[in-house]
């Protein structure tokens, strides 16, 4: 055990090592990612300020274009007359003439290399001045011709130079369909791009029709040369926005070198806090350490006590009902995931053996409790010593012990238990010169698929036991036998759980029966019955599930889910202006939160009180008085109404009756279902409708079961009746029409 103590403190010294570690890896991450969403937030500004460059840029390229248009347009009329001579002579016309056009045109607008006349055809007039056109020109001059507009313009470049062209619709009279060429230097283009150009800002003029061709940038590292960029340098610009009626896109991003200077900082800065942080968790961690090993020696003491016996160190009953729990569970889930029921079969294997040791308490008491104790240590380690490796020992009580035995055959297990008993009785203390014989009485149960928990199990092996007991004790008792008592317990237990699982399932249902006015109109009442579905669908009546979920505490349960669904259903039912009643056991009576949970529900339905009636049954009001007048008061004040249910079966009912305050009296229908061959039956009737009317209350007759005892309960003057003659139980709410 004490090196279980060590390797749980080394354990725990190694978790808390890893939570510093990742504590301190958390916040390098939460530095580091602080430092590049500050990176982030400075090139988010940047990119802001990238996005209103874009903009005014494109807007003085256009705004350039457009200007450049009107200068040829007026230049063409202020030169009318020489360009119409230049057009009309063509090839014949003189490189003086062409000169003097092209000198005037270059000192009206700036950044003009030359210009040249475009006819119909697309063909250049005056070639043997200005001399053929390049390739990508004669592409443009085609297009434009053929489109009536020049809506792709874009740079041109030769081995030496590089300029755009802009072609104008020739103004002479005998120009129609010609065009006016004219050939600038990109000069503009590029002062606008430095023009606007901030610090850590690259910009690009690039072609849209040719992915990653730049024609012009501010990039130093690039010249103004054509230039492909590939790859992922592509993704790296910002913004990228086209040039309306050019073949160019603006793009812009920021200088990779500013990027990476800047994370550079901030993440170094995120290093050093971090590394400052680290020093201070590691000071204080090297503190917490020393009394972390004095916690954890305490906690590894107080686990020790919580989970083994101090006297036989075998697990106590807390460890055993937890191991216990989850082998059952397992096995469940080991069903519940098999397909082949031959593996199912196969797999009969589990058993649980509960010792308790026959008059044990006379060595106690006559001998002493030193002696007793060492029977105990002997027979703990002889079981140790016996019993298979993968066995779970426990020392359940003083002088009881727990086995549980996963492997062992369903087959084997009353023979093995006949071991136990065996070797208990040889038992002897060499100390002790006395033959005291140990016996013991040995309840067995085999974990099959009818066991759901430990409870369960405990219960049965105490039935087991005190069989065992019964019979006189030293021998060993099988749950699943055919003892009418097991078998009887068996049943409730089966009950018990199928009450649970068909609340689990929602395969409770409620039935509902009229309750009749006798001899007069009245309003229609109803009484809400429950009925459940087992696993097979079929319908069972309450008398087999009831009690059990009564007598094991279930029925709490029941009555919350009757309470809340009647309430459910009667919400949605609004054209339903019956009142019910609906029956309510002892325990829930007992349990003092009841009213607030009832009230609660009538404001989350908004059912008005004055239709619920509560039937409690004269032997629950009478077990659990003082709560029942508690609970009767109070919703009588809210507005409900109470009947005392089967009244006249208790010894003392007339006398109790005047202790609560009930509005209605039901007779047990052991009176009525013969009172119209029984006289006796009929005075007793009688008796109770002249005390009840004394009393000022109501008075309902169950076990109407024909129209005799129904003229009778007419005449004697019972206010209701109730039973298979006025109305059979009708199905009325299942979980499967919500």
């Amino acid at each position: 055990m004490k090196q279980s103590y060590t390797q749980q403190e080394s354990k725990a010294l190694r978790t808390s090592t890893r939570v510093v570690i990742l504590t301190s890896f958390l916040i390098l991450i939460l530095l580091v990612s602080q430092s590049f969403s500050a990176s982030n937030i400075h090139q988010s500004y940047q990119e802001s300020l990238m996005d209103s460059v874009t903009d005014r840029i494109l807007s003085d390229y256009q705004e350039y274009f457009a200007q450049l248009r009107l200068e040829i347009d007026l230049f063409q009329q202020k030169q009318l007359n020489a360009i119409e001579q230049l057009q009309q002579q063509g090839e014949q016309a003189s490189q003086q003439a062409y000169m003097e056009v092209l000198t005037a045109l270059s000192s009206e607008i700036d950044n003009t290399r030359l210009f040249a006349l475009i006819d119909q055809d697309g063909k250049g007039t005056l070639k043997h001045i200005t001399g053929n056109f390049l390739a990508d020109c004669e592409e443009e001059i085609a297009e434009t011709v053929q489109n009536g507009v020049q809506n792709k313009l874009f740079l041109h470049r030769s081995k030496s130079s590089i300029h755009f062209d802009l072609l104008q619709p020739l103004a002479t009279k005998s120009g129609k369909g010609a065009f006016f060429f004219v050939a600038f230097n990109p000069d503009v283009l590029i002062n606008l791009l430095k023009k606007y150009q901030l610090p850590h800002q690259q910009l690009f003029l690039m072609r849209a029709d040719s992915l990653g061709e730049v024609e012009l940038t501010t990039e130093t590292e690039h010249s103004n040369t054509s230039e492909l960029i590939i790859g992922g340098e592509l993704k790296s610009f910002n913004f990228v926005k086209a040039i309306p009626n050019t073949r160019w896109q603006l793009a812009i991003r920021l200088s990779p070198q500013y990027s990476s200077n800047l994370y550079r900082q901030n993440l170094i800065k995120a290093l050093l806090i971090w590394l400052l942080l680290t020093l201070f968790i590691y000071g204080f961690f090297r503190q917490q350490k020393h009394s972390l090993r004095k916690q954890l020696q305490v906690e590894q003491a107080l686990a020790y006590v919580d989970n083994y016996d101090q006297l036989t160190g075998l697990a106590n009953r807390v460890n055993f009902d937890r191991q216990l729990s989850e082998h059952i569970e397992a096995n469940h889930i080991l069903t519940h995931n098999s397909i082949n029921a031959n593996t199912i079969a196969s797999k009969q294997v589990g058993v649980v053996i509960h010792i308790d040791l026959d008059k044990f308490q006379v060595i106690n008491n006559s001998i002493s409790y030193a002696v007793g104790d060492k029977f105990l240590h002997q027979i703990s380690i002889s079981l140790k010593e016996f019993l298979p490796d993968d066995a779970i020992i426990s020392r359940l009580g003083n002088d009881e012990f727990g086995i549980l035995l996963p492997e062992l055959l369903f087959s084997e297990a009353k023979d093995f238990a006949h071991k136990v008993r065996l070797l208990i009785q040889k038992i002897r203390i060499v100390e002790y010169q006395q033959d005291t014989n140990i016996t013991a009485s040995i309840g067995v149960i085999i974990l099959d698929q009818s066991i759901f928990d430990a409870q369960q199990v405990y219960s049965s092996l105490g039935r087991a036991v005190n069989l065992a007991k019964e019979k006189g004790g030293n021998r060993v008792q099988v749950y699943q036998s055919d003892d009418e008592q097991l078998v009887l317990h068996a049943k409730e237990m089966e009950a018990v759980h199928d009450v649970a699982e068909a609340l689990k399932d929602d395969r409770l249902l409620l039935y509902r029966q009229k309750i009749k006015p006798l001899g007069r109109q009245g309003s229609c009442h109803y009484e809400v019955l429950i009925r459940m579905k087992n696993a097979q669908g079929m319908l069972v009546p309450p008398i087999h599930f009831i009690p059990a979920a009564e007598k094991y505490g279930l029925i709490r349960r029941v009555d919350q889910w009757v309470i809340e669904n009647t309430f459910k259903m009667l919400a949605l039912s609004p054209d339903d202006k019956a009142s019910y009643s609906i029956n309510i056991s002892g325990v829930s009576i007992a349990d003092r939160d009841i009213y607030d949970q009832v009230i609660s529900l009538f404001e989350q339905y908004q059912i008005p009180a004055k239709r619920i009636c509560f039937e409690i049954t004269e032997t629950s009001a009478i077990t659990h008085l003082k709560s029942a007048l508690h609970f009767i008061d109070k919703m009588k004040a809210f507005g409900c109404q109470f009947s005392l249910d089967d009244f006249g079966s208790g010894l003392s009912s007339f006398s109790y009756l005047q202790k609560l305050p009930v509005d209605i009296i039901k007779i047990d229908g052991a009176f009525v279902r013969d009172m119209d061959t029984n006289p006796i039956n009929r005075v007793f009737v009688e008796n109770i409708k002249r005390t009840a009317e004394a009393m000022n209350k109501k008075t309902i007759a169950e076990f109407v079961e024909n129209a005799a005892i129904e003229k009778i309960l007419t005449d004697i003057g019972i206010d209701y009746g109730q039973g298979y003659h006025i109305h059979k139980p009708e199905p009325w709410y299942e979980a499967s029409q919500k």
